[in-house]
């Protein structure tokens, strides 16, 4: 579910990106920064790379079971979706002798995400399911605490924003519960005698 809403991001991206430049190669990328064993990440320079650096399960949502109609007056009851919210690193990745290039690209990102600031499945069909709804919002941290996260990533520090998107729900469907449908009442009508 968040490789399908990543890719469904970047596509769109990519797609914006290429008409306002007139460009064919594609400048986003769903990628970390850096390897875990600290190497820096292949294929990702002069790229805008997208970095999950936090998931956070989404609480406001109560969701009770999902029940789903069986055979024979059956119901096969299912445990409710996760609802996660990501917060994706939006990074310009570009040498030092592409800065403006950096800086016109993440600006570029920043213009599709304030003229869409949600997708939808009826909006945009080409998003693949199970995802049907993503809400971007930019996610404003103190200089401090985004010096703690380039420094947790390994990464030097390089043009960039974060957003927080809402909702990823995480659901496998799985039955963990069949019950048995109410049937009909049975029995003869009351009479009155008289």
């Amino acid at each position: 579910m968040i490789s399908n809403a990543l890719t469904f991001v970047s596509d769109f991206l990519n797609r914006e990106i290429k008409t306002t430049f007139g460009i064919d190669d594609d400048r986003v990328i769903v990628s970390s920064l850096i390897n875990p064993d600290g190497s820096v990440t292949q294929n990702i320079e002069n790229k805008i790379v997208i970095s999950v650096i936090n998931l956070e399960h989404e609480t406001t949502i109560n969701s009770n079971g999902q029940y789903q109609a069986g055979g024979s007056n059956s119901f096969g009851k299912s445990s409710p979706p996760v609802y996660l919210n990501l917060y994706l690193l939006i990074s310009a990745n570009y040498d030092s002798g592409n800065y403006q290039e950096a800086l016109k690209m993440l600006s570029a990102v920043i213009g599709v995400f304030q003229t869409n600031s949600y997708f939808t499945k009826q909006k945009n069909p080409e998003m693949k399911s199970p995802v049907e709804k993503l809400t971007f919002e930019i996610f404003n941290l103190p200089i401090n605490e985004l010096s703690h996260i380039w420094s947790g990533i390994g990464a030097k520090y390089v043009p960039s924003i974060i957003y927080k998107v809402r909702m990823i729900a995480i659901s496998e469907g799985l039955i963990t519960k069949e019950v048995t449908g109410v049937g009909g009442l049975q029995g003869t009508p009351n009479s009155k005698s008289n």
